[in-house]
C-alpha cells in the first residue's frame, strides 16, 4: 500500500495547488479568462450539486437559462488554442461544460436542442482525441438519443459529435470500449442510423444527413464486431447501401467504402460482399485512375480487408484479378502520390501472400519495373528514366525520399519470388534488367547484416524486409530467380568461407544458452537465423559441424514451443501494423510461416543442414547406406529432435511450420502428417472381417484392403467400375458383401504398395532408406503428392496446405458406391436421393461399416454383437 505521506516528495498543499492554478490562468489570454468567467457565471444557474455537496449535475429546466450557457460555451470553445487546452484550468471548465450538456441535450425545446447539438459539435471537435481525458458517457448517451430525431438540424449535428467521440476510442482500453457501447445499445443508436439510412431519399433529406449516418455506423462497426450482423444480416440495408455505392457522389461513394471496409472485418460480412456480382466490380472500377485519389484509396483499403483471409483472396482473385491487379499496379505507379503509392503497395502485399493467376498477372504488368521505380524514387530524375541507378544512390537517399515504403518493396519482392514458377518470367521475353536490379539491390542490402562492419546506416530491424525477402528468393521455385539471387548473394559472402557460418552458429549458441534470469536478444536471434539459412541454401559444400548445429537448433526449437524464444515479424517491422487495424471477427487469418518467425526460420536452417548430408551419420560420422543417422544413433535422436519435433507436430500450428517439421522427420524416415482419426484408422488395416477388396500381386501374395477408404484416400489403387472383378461370395449371412480384385503389375513392389496402404489408411508411415525410392515411385503413381514431396528431399512450397485426414467424400452421392450400410432418420420427411440406385425417399447417409467402427466404440461394439435391429434414437440402419 502507498503511503499517505512521503518525505522524499510530499503532497502539495492547498496554498501550492492555489499558486500553479494562478500560474496556469496567466498562461491564458486575458479575452480567453474573460470568456471563462463569463462561462462559469452562465454554468452557476444551472450546474449544482445536490443538497449542496456531492457530484455536480445539470439542474435547470429553463430555456432562456440553457440558451444563455450554450451562447457562453460556444464563445469560449471557439477562444481555445491546443496549447489552452493542455491547461488544467481549461480541463476544469471542459468537464463542467460536458456536465451541462448531458443535461441540456434531455430537454424537449426544439430551438434549445438545436443550439446544443451544435455545440456538441464544436466541442468534441476542439477537444479531439483528448476527449477520451473526460467523463463521455452521459454524453455518448445524451447525443445517441437525438439519432432518431425528426428534426435534422438536431439529428445530424448528434451523429457527427457522436462519429467524433468514437473514432478517439478506437485505441481505448476494452473497458471503456464496452462502458460506451453498452450505453450506445441502451439508447438504440446502431438501430436508429440503420433505420435512417434504411429510409434516406435524396428528394427529401440533404447529402450529409446521409453522409454523416454513413460515418457513423461505420465507426460503430469499426470498434464493435457485435454490430455487424445487424448490418450484413439486413438484405434491405445491403441493397441501399450498394445503390448509395452507385452514387455519383464520390463522396458518398468513399464513405461507403470505408462503411464496408469495417463490414468486411468480419468473415460473414465479407462474403456477402464477394458474393455481390455487381458490387465487386463496380470497387474494382473506383480504383481506376478516372476517379479522385480519396475514393481510390478507401476502395484499395477495402481490398486489403477482403485479402486478409485465404479465403476472402481465393474469391476476389478468382474472377476479378485482373481489374484488381490493374488498379494496383496503377496505384503503385503514382510516384507522386505518396498516400496512394503505400495503399497501392499494402493492397499488392496481401493479394501476393497467397497464390493463383494473379501472380501471373502482376508479372505481365511489369511489376518489377514498377517496384524498382518506387525504390529509386527521388533519384532519378525526368531525363535519367531510361538509366538504372546504383546502388550507391539508393542507399544514400535522404529518410525524407524514402516514404517508408522500401519495406513493402521487399515483402512484395519476396511473395512474388517464392510463388514465381518458371513461365511467368519465360512470357516476358528476358525483359528481366528491373527484376535483377532489384535482387541485386536487396541482397547487397542483406548481406550488410552479414558482415560485421555495416556500411549503411539502416539498422537490423529495417533490414529485416530485405534479409527476408532474399531468403524467400532462394526459395523459389523459378529458377532464374534462384540462380540469380544465389549468385549475387555468395558475392558478398564467399570471400567470408565458412568463417561466416560458425560465427552465426557461436552468435545463436551464445544467446540461447543463457541462464534463466537474463533475457533473449530475439531480433539478433532472428536475423542470424535468416542468414544462416541463406548461407546453408546456397552453399551445399560447407564445412558446418552439422552436430553442434542440430544440438543448438533442437535448443532453439524448444524454446520456441516453450514460448521463452518469442516474437512475431509486426513487432519489428512496422509497416505491417494496418494488417492489424480494426477488430476481426469470424474468421482466422494467419500467415502461412506462423506468428512466431523464429520458429520458422529455425526450422528452415534445420532442415536444409540435415538434407544435405554426405554418407556418414551427423551423429558419430559411422559410414551409411542411406538416411542421416546410423541405427546406432536413432535411439539419440528420438530422445531429442525427433520427440521435440513429434511433439510441435501434435500442436496446432501454421501450416508453414508443420510442413518443414514433416519434411524433417521424413528424413529420419517418419513421412507424414499424424492426425487423430488417421491414428484410429491404423486398426482398420488389420481388420480382416470386413474387407471387401484383394490387392493381387506378381508373385500371388495378396493384400486385403477396404474399397471405401481407397476411394477416398487413394483412388488411383482402384481401376474403373467395369474392371472391377468380384467372385460373388458372402462372407456373413447377413451380409451381403462382394469381394472384389484387383491384379497389380508385375513391376509393383510388395513391400512399397504395403507402405502406401499403411499412409493410405493412416496418413503416416516410416519409410527405411533401402524402401525411400519404391514407395516414392509408387507414391507418384497413386498420386499422393505429400507423400512424395517429403521423401523428394525439396523445399516445402510456401502457401502449400497441409493435408487433412477427411472421409467426407466416402458418404457423398456416388454414381457407384462401396456403402454398406445406410443410416436412416426417424423422420416424415422426403428427400431425393442421387447416390447410384437408391430409392430411399426417407433421409439417410449411405455410409461404411469399417469408417463407423474405426470412429465410434459404440457402433464397432454394435456390429461386433451381430445386432442388426432398428436403434431405438436418432436413426435406424438399414443393410444392403
Amino acid at each position: 500500500m502507498r503511503p499517505a505521506f512521503s518525505a522524499s516528495k510530499p503532497s502539495p498543499s492547498g496554498r501550492e495547488k492555489g499558486r500553479r492554478k494562478g500560474a496556469a490562468e496567466q498562461l491564458l489570454a486575458d479575452q480567453v479568462l474573460s470568456l471563462r468567467a463569463r462561462l462559469h457565471g452562465a454554468l452557476a444557474l444551472g450546474l449544482t450539486k445536490s443538497d449542496g455537496h456531492g457530484a455536480k449535475r445539470w439542474r435547470s429546466t429553463d430555456a432562456g437559462i440553457q440558451s444563455h450557457v450554450l451562447k457562453a460555451v460556444a464563445a469560449f470553445v471557439g477562444s481555445l488554442t491546443n496549447d489552452a487546452l493542455r491547461l488544467a484550468p481549461v480541463k476544469e471548465s471542459v468537464s463542467d461544460i460536458l456536465l451541462a450538456l448531458e443535461g441540456i441535450l434531455k430537454t424537449n425545446n426544439v430551438s434549445v436542442l438545436i443550439q446544443a447539438a451544435d455545440v456538441s459539435l464544436k466541442l468534441v471537435s476542439c477537444i479531439g482525441n483528448s476527449v477520451r481525458q473526460y467523463q463521455i458517457l452521459e454524453m455518448v448517451s445524451s447525443l445517441s438519443c437525438q439519432l432518431s430525431s425528426d428534426h435534422l438540424r438536431i439529428a445530424i449535428p448528434c451523429a457527427s459529435a457522436l462519429t467524433c467521440i468514437l473514432n478517439s476510442l478506437v485505441t481505448a482500453r476494452a473497458s471503456a470500449q464496452a462502458e460506451i457501447w453498452e450505453a450506445l445499445e441502451k439508447t438504440n443508436a446502431a438501430a436508429s442510423v440503420i433505420s435512417a439510412l434504411q429510409n434516406y431519399a435524396h428528394d427529401v433529406h440533404p447529402l450529409n444527413y446521409l453522409t454523416e449516418m454513413i460515418s457513423l455506423l461505420r465507426s460503430i462497426l469499426w470498434i464493435w464486431p457485435s454490430s455487424r450482423y445487424h448490418v450484413w444480416s439486413n438484405c434491405n440495408l445491403m441493397a441501399k447501401l450498394a445503390q448509395y455505392c452507385f452514387s455519383a457522389e464520390t463522396t458518398v461513394a468513399a464513405k461507403i467504402l470505408k462503411l464496408y471496409a469495417a463490414l468486411a472485418l468480419c468473415g460473414n460480412g465479407a462474403m456477402i460482399l464477394l458474393k455481390d456480382e455487381e458490387l465487386i466490380p463496380k470497387i474494382c472500377d473506383l480504383m481506376g485512375k478516372s476517379h479522385p485519389s480519396l475514393t481510390r484509396i478507401e476502395a484499395l483499403k477495402l481490398c486489403q480487408v477482403l485479402l486478409r483471409s485465404p479465403r476472402g483472396c481465393n474469391q476476389l482473385m478468382t474472377s476479378h484479378y485482373q481489374p484488381i491487379v490493374q488498379g494496383i499496379i496503377n496505384a503503385m505507379s503514382e510516384i507522386d502520390e505518396k498516400s496512394l503509392v503505400t495503399e497501392g503497395c499494402r493492397t499488392a502485399l496481401l493479394a501476393l501472400r497467397y497464390h493463383g493467376n494473379h501472380h501471373r498477372c502482376f508479372w505481365s504488368n511489369s511489376i518489377d519495373e514498377v517496384l524498382y521505380k518506387i525504390l529509386a524514387g527521388s533519384c532519378r530524375s525526368e531525363h535519367q528514366t531510361h538509366q538504372m541507378v546504383c546502388h550507391g544512390e539508393l542507399f544514400n537517399k535522404d529518410s525524407k525520399d524514402i516514404m517508408n515504403i522500401d519495406p513493402y518493396v521487399w515483402d512484395i519482392l519476396g511473395y512474388l519470388a517464392v510463388h514465381c514458377n518458371n513461365e511467368y518470367l519465360s512470357a516476358r521475353k528476358r525483359k528481366n534488367n528491373f527484376l535483377q536490379a532489384l535482387i541485386s539491390c536487396a541482397c547487397s542490402l542483406a548481406t550488410d547484416i552479414t558482415q560485421k562492419n555495416s556500411s549503411t546506416k539502416f539498422s537490423k530491424e529495417e533490414l529485416e524486409p530485405a534479409m527476408r525477402a532474399v531468403l524467400m528468393m532462394l526459395l523459389s521455385p523459378s529458377q532464374y530467380i534462384f540462380s540469380e539471387a544465389s549468385s549475387k548473394f555468395l558475392e558478398v559472402v564467399l570471400p567470408l568461407g565458412d568463417e561466416c557460418m560458425n560465427i552465426l552458429l557461436s552468435s545463436l549458441n551464445s544467446n540461447v544458452t543463457r541462464n534463466l534470469t537474463a533475457s533473449f536478444d530475439c531480433v539478433k536471434i532472428m536475423n542470424n537465423l535468416m542468414n544462416l539459412a541463406c548461407l546453408v541454401i546456397v552453399q551445399s559444400n560447407h564445412s558446418l559441424n552439422k552436430r553442434n548445429a542440430v544440438c543448438v537448433l533442437s535448443t532453439i526449437l524448444k524454446e520456441c514451443l516453450h514460448n521463452r524464444l518469442y516474437i512475431t515479424r509486426s513487432n519489428i517491422a512496422s509497416h505491417l501494423q494496418f494488417c492489424f487495424d480494426g477488430g476481426s471477427c469470424c474468421y482466422l487469418a494467419e500467415e502461412w510461416e506462423g506468428e512466431n518467425v523464429i520458429l520458422f526460420y529455425g526450422l528452415v536452417v534445420l532442415y536444409n543442414v540435415l538434407r544435405r548430408v554426405s554418407l556418414v551419420c551427423i551423429h558419430c560420422e559411422k559410414n551409411l547406406d542411406g538416411g542421416i543417422v546410423c541405427h546406432d544413433c536413432r535411439e539419440y535422436y528420438n530422445e531429442g529432435l525427433i520427440r521435440v519435433l513429434e511433439h510441435a507436430l501434435s500442436q496446432n500450428m501454421s501450416p508453414g511450420p508443420k510442413s518443414y517439421i514433416v519434411h524433417i522427420l521424413s528424413l529420419f524416415g517418419l513421412c507424414g502428417f499424424p492426425s487423430k482419426l488417421g491414428g484410429k484408422m491404423r486398426s482398420a488395416l488389420c481388420d480382416n472381417e470386413l474387407v471387401d477388396l484383394e490387392l493381387l500381386l506378381a508373385d500371388s501374395e495378396s493384400l486385403s484392403a477396404h474399397a471405401a477408404i481407397l476411394s477416398v484416400r487413394c483412388p488411383k489403387l482402384l481401376p474403373s467400375e467395369k474392371s472391377l472383378v468380384h467372385d460373388g461370395k458372402t462372407t456373413d449371412e447377413w451380409r451381403r458383401r462382394s469381394l472384389y480384385h484387383v491384379r497389380m503389375s508385375g513391376r509393383v513392389d510388395s513391400h512399397a504398395l504395403k507402405k502406401i496402404l499403411e499412409y493410405t489408411y493412416t496418413g503416416f508411415v516410416t519409410v527405411d532408406a533401402d524402401m525411400v525410392r519404391p514407395v516414392k515411385t509408387l507414391a507418384k503413381y497413386c498420386h499422393l503428392k505429400s507423400l512424395q514431396e517429403t521423401l523428394q528431399r525439396e523445399q516445402p512450397r510456401w502457401s502449400s496446405d497441409c493435408p487433412g485426414y477427411n472421409l467426407t467424400a466416402a458418404v457423398e452421392p456416388a454414381e457407384h458406391s462401396f456403402s454398406d450400410i445406410i443410416l436412416e432418420a426417424q423422420s416424415n420427411e422426403k428427400m431425393e436421393c442421387r447416390h447410384g440406385s437408391c430409392e430411399l425417399s426417407t433421409p439417410h447417409v449411405h455410409s461404411h461399416k469399417i469408417i463407423l467402427s474405426m470412429s465410434c466404440d459404440y457402433l464397432r461394439a454394435l456390429f461386433q454383437s451381430g445386432m442388426h435391429e432398428r436403434l431405438s434414437f436418432c436413426f435406424s440402419i438399414s443393410l444392403k
